[in-house]
């Protein structure tokens, strides 16, 4: 899991997010400065998550309206997927990996929908945990 690295050296301190502590940074101690690191980096997340939730939406509402879908397919799409979509939203993306991984597919939700979803949670995670 990535952590806070800082560059104290240099005359405006730099915080590097990384598996490992980039050369002429150590770890972040400081716990007040961490939890506000921290806070920031929920912020983050839970804008990304909102950003892909609502981009999500736009996708289905394309489909709907060019009849791929049913309105009584979207409104079982949504409820079906309600938990790990307010995950996502709430920037829980980790939480939500493991969602995905075990919601079951019914109907808008199959196979290759649960697999695109999964691929993007899993990429997330892997380029910001």
């Amino acid at each position: 899991m990535r952590q806070f690295y800082k560059n104290s050296d240099a005359p405006i301190p730099a915080i590097a997010f990384e598996t490992e502590a980039p050369t002429g940074f150590t770890l972040v101690t400081d716990e007040d400065e961490k939890q506000q690191l921290w806070t920031s980096k929920y912020e983050e997340r839970r804008e990304d998550g909102k950003y892909y939730y609502t981009e999500s939406q736009a996708k289905l509402y394309i489909d709907f309206i060019n009849g791929l879908y049913t309105s009584v397919e979207v409104f079982d799409f949504e409820n079906h997927t309600s938990e790990l979509s307010n995950q996502i939203k709430d920037g829980n993306w980790y939480t939500a990996q493991t969602t995905c991984t075990n919601l079951p597919t019914s109907g808008i939700f199959n196979t290759a929908k649960k697999a695109e979803i999964q691929a993007d949670i899993d990429s997330y995670v892997l380029n910001n945990y």
